[in-house]
């Protein structure tokens, strides 16, 4: 049977505020609070009170808020919230989010985290901050990225385009325009986390050649944004949008013309391009003569594992073929100049190593301005550790190098 709960004045109801932001800040399963305890953390708010208006305020924070407390009973009943907007893990898992976010300035890092903090107890709050390994020293400094995400969702909201400065690094370690000349300018459409990654995606403002291309800024680096009084032009093109696709498909997400790519790889490696590229690439059994003489010999110890044809859509960049290459027994069929790229500058062709043995590797490293970088390297197989560890304590020697070249630890 539901209890009769008075409503009451003002200060009753602040006085139950009070006691819920208590129980909030004090309270969990492995702390629970006595009558007694409840009292004094109240007292030290200015609200005292007797055992009565407190459970009076324990019956309003049920019955009116909906608030789950569990309530001992007898002289020795204990209370504490139950229930709660975050489990500790799911806290846990946000703070390590934001932390490891590259594009949030670690101060308002911090402010999110000690928001977010208050939605458990102060002994839920140490035991967090005690568990936390920050191990991204590399975050944003530009510290209007809060800003920056308020003026794009109210451009896009407003249906409006956007004009904006976009900045670059110099060698004086100072954020500066990147085009000297005039503003950039963008219809915005969405907002994309990826790579580590804040993302602006939108369409150009002007057409060529009948096509508006689409672009993507990151919006660490995005200064001086001006909502414009012109209504935001591609609504046809995004309504086919998949930000999915569209990452996935421009590895570090570079911007250049999408190609389709057909490679032959073996078939244990099948999951890794569905687990890139998605389940629309297409695949195909590979026949050659040399599989059909291994399947043939009955005498053939280790017959060759089967291959795949595998067709996929990317951009074509250093990164992609890198990557390609680190996945060892990969070979690009087409189109020719990817091909190319892959063989004549990855690889330069030479009877003393062969692609198989070969491995992609990605490192950090301090370069000359004091920035922590990630670099690639495409290595021999037999030296890719001892190469990750070498560069690993030249980074925690804090030894500055300039960036890694591929060429120069091939053979």
């Amino acid at each position: 049977m539901k209890k009769d709960v008075k409503l009451m004045g003002k200060q009753g109801k602040n006085n139950a505020l009070i006691l819920y932001q208590v129980l909030m800040k004090y309270s969990d399963k492995e702390h629970p609070l006595s009558m007694s305890d409840i009292k004094d953390y109240m007292a030290e708010e200015t609200a005292e009170c007797g055992r009565d208006s407190i459970a009076r305020y324990l019956d309003q924070l049920e019955e009116e808020m909906g608030i789950d407390i569990h309530r001992g009973k007898g002289q020795a009943a204990r209370y504490y919230i139950d229930r709660r907007l975050l489990d500790k893990e799911e806290l846990k898992l946000i703070t390590d989010a934001v932390y490891a976010s590259n594009f949030i300035e670690k101060g308002i890092a911090d402010n999110m985290i000690k928001k977010l903090k208050t939605l458990r107890s102060i002994y839920d709050g140490e035991e967090l901050d005690r568990s936390i390994q920050c191990v991204n020293v590399a975050k944003a400094e530009n510290d209007r990225i809060l800003e920056n995400v308020r003026i794009i969702q109210e451009a896009i909201k407003k249906n409006k385009q956007i004009i904006f400065d976009y900045m670059k690094w110099n060698n004086h370690k100072q954020l500066v325009r990147k085009n000297i000349e005039g503003k950039y300018s963008i219809n915005p459409w969405t907002l994309i986390w990826a790579n580590d990654r804040y993302y602006l995606y939108g369409y150009d403002t002007f057409e060529k050649d009948g096509v508006r291309k689409e672009r993507h800024y990151r919006v660490d680096k995005l200064d001086n944004i001006e909502i414009m009084e012109t209504d935001r032009q591609g609504k046809e093109l995004f309504m086919h949008f998949n930000a999915d696709t569209y990452v996935a498909k421009r590895m570090g997400m570079y911007t250049d013309q999408e190609r389709r790519i057909k490679v032959r790889i073996p078939e244990s490696l099948v999951g890794t391009f569905i687990d890139q590229f998605g389940k629309w690439i297409d695949i195909k059994e590979a026949i050659c003569q040399q599989d059909i003489e291994s399947a043939d010999n009955e005498h053939n110890e280790k017959a060759e594992e089967k291959k795949l044809v595998v067709t996929f859509c990317a951009v074509k960049s250093n990164v992609l073929l890198g990557w390609l290459i680190g996945l060892g027994n990969v070979e690009v069929l087409e189109p020719e100049d990817v091909k190319e790229k892959m063989i004549g500058v990855s690889y330069r062709e030479n009877p003393d190593i062969s692609l198989d043995e070969l491995r992609y590797v990605r490192i950090i490293h301090y370069d000359f301005k004091g920035q922590i970088q990630e670099g690639e390297l495409v290595v021999n197989q037999k030296i890719a550790y001892p190469v990750m560890r070498a560069f690993y304590q030249l980074y925690l020697s804090l030894i500055h190098i300039s960036e890694p070249t591929r060429h120069s630890l091939i053979s």
